[in-house]
């Protein structure tokens, strides 16, 4: 199957799932990541951080884009509010921030690219949609919803055979 086929059919099983597309392929990306380790508390864990991130990082990528074509506005309204988004969170800010999720993305990026303000909208986005699923799912894992959607949902679909071979 190729890239475009992957991605169609991903996007018609997320329709019939009712499921952020991107948050499915952040599930698939997490499992892929963590399909050599064992499936224990402490894991599952850390899967469902990495689902937030990678959940995260694709909204980022989308309020990113508006930012940059806020900078070219005309409006020096619009520029200002877009210059504030494109703004590196300084490391004190985030070493003291009592947001648990922005915590956790920081943890999980460690400093491998710049945390901007846009991120904050982005985390609380994917917070949003993913405790939707969580609630419709009656599970407060992503990384356990994602496991089962891709064994019982994509499998056949997708052929994430490698993912489940262990």
């Amino acid at each position: 199957m190729d890239e475009k086929a992957f991605l169609h059919a991903l996007s018609e099983k997320a329709r019939t799932l009712h499921i952020n597309p991107f948050l499915i392929l952040s599930g698939i990306e997490g499992l892929y990541t963590f399909r050599e380790l064992p499936m224990n508390e402490a894991n599952m864990s850390f899967l469902d951080s990495l689902i937030l991130t990678l959940f995260t990082l694709r909204i980022g990528d989308q309020f990113h884009a508006l930012a940059e074509e806020g900078l070219a506005s005309g409006q020096d309204e619009v520029r200002l509010a877009a210059a504030g988004e494109l703004t590196p969170i300084p490391d004190e800010e985030l070493a003291a921030t009592s947001n648990p999720y922005l915590a956790s993305f920081a943890t999980v990026m460690q400093g491998k690219a710049p945390i901007r303000r846009y991120h904050e909208k982005a985390l609380e986005a994917a917070a949003l949609e993913i405790n939707g699923v969580q609630l419709r799912y009656e599970s407060s894992s992503i990384g356990t919803i994602m496991i089962g959607i891709c064994k019982n949902e994509l499998n056949e679909v997708l052929d994430l055979g490698s993912l489940f071979s262990a």
